[in-house]
């Protein structure tokens, strides 16, 4: 399996790299409705930059925001934002999961997306160690070190998320915490951003046979260089032997539809 082990350079290079990139977007992307598509050079739309108040994913957005941080770039948000609300029209009253949550960004997004469009309750189930990268983390495979992200808690989630009802939080690490989930099944939308290896593997082994007909799961990181060897390779071998397969999106992040058929675990 290649490395992907960061040398001590790129390691050195990587803050000032991505704030680059950050201020570019800021300055040259934000609040624009059509923006540069790199490297094709055309002006594509891209609402999730348009960064309106009167829309409705622009005042989530700015909701979500004013309690905490919010890690997730917008193209990505945007993608959770129109495929949890079409999860909740077609399969209303489903429960949804997501597996890490860091600093619950993405999880306030989901909720309010669901319980703002839809008028519904939402039982979300969210699982993280909220104590960083478990020890099984590789940085030759995985990218990322033991501890990495234990910059949370969840007392600090807890309380972000304190005003929604039918939110459970599922601490340490997984798949031991799926134990307490194990009566539940037919999910209709499950968000991956564990990062690791066997943490994506795990997420789907548990999840997919619980999967409501034509639900979905989206994974974080699955397009993203660093992660080709845990992220991705998790996905991919995973699905190799099924009908289905991922779609990878621009935005970093795939997608894959459960079949029609029953959830297999009952």
């Amino acid at each position: 399996m290649p490395s992907v082990a960061l040398g001590p350079v790129t390691k050195l290079l990587r803050k000032p790299w991505y704030a680059a990139w950050k201020t570019a977007e800021q300055r040259l992307f934000r609040g624009n409705e059509y923006t540069l598509l790199i490297p094709n050079g055309q002006r594509i739309y891209s609402p999730w930059y348009a960064d309106r108040e009167d829309s409705h994913f622009g005042a989530l957005i700015h909701e979500v925001r004013q309690s905490g941080r919010l890690t997730v770039s917008l193209d990505r948000c945007f993608t959770l934002h129109h495929l949890a609300a079409n999860a909740a029209r077609v399969h209303p009253g489903r429960p949804m999961a997501e597996c890490g949550v860091y600093t619950g960004g993405t999880a306030q997004l989901i909720v309010c997306t669901v319980t703002g469009s839809s008028s519904q309750a939402l039982e979300l189930h969210l699982f993280d160690s909220f104590a960083g990268m478990p020890d099984s983390s590789l940085p030759d495979r995985d990218y990322h070190e033991p501890g990495d992200f234990s910059n949370t808690s969840l007392g600090a989630v807890s309380e972000r998320l304190a005003a929604f009802p039918d939110i459970h939080f599922h601490a340490g690490f997984m798949p031991g915490t799926f134990a307490e989930v194990s009566d539940i099944n037919g999910y209709s939308f499950v968000h991956v951003d564990v990062d690791i290896y066997p943490s994506v593997r795990a997420c789907l082994e548990w999840f997919w046979p619980r999967m409501a007909p034509g639900g979905v799961m989206v994974f974080d990181d699955y397009g993203f260089y660093p992660y080709r060897n845990s992220a991705r390779l998790a996905v991919d071998e995973f699905f190799e032997k099924l009908p289905e397969s991922p779609w990878p999106l621009p935005t970093g992040q795939a997608i894959v539809h459960s079949d029609w058929k029953e959830p297999a675990i009952s």
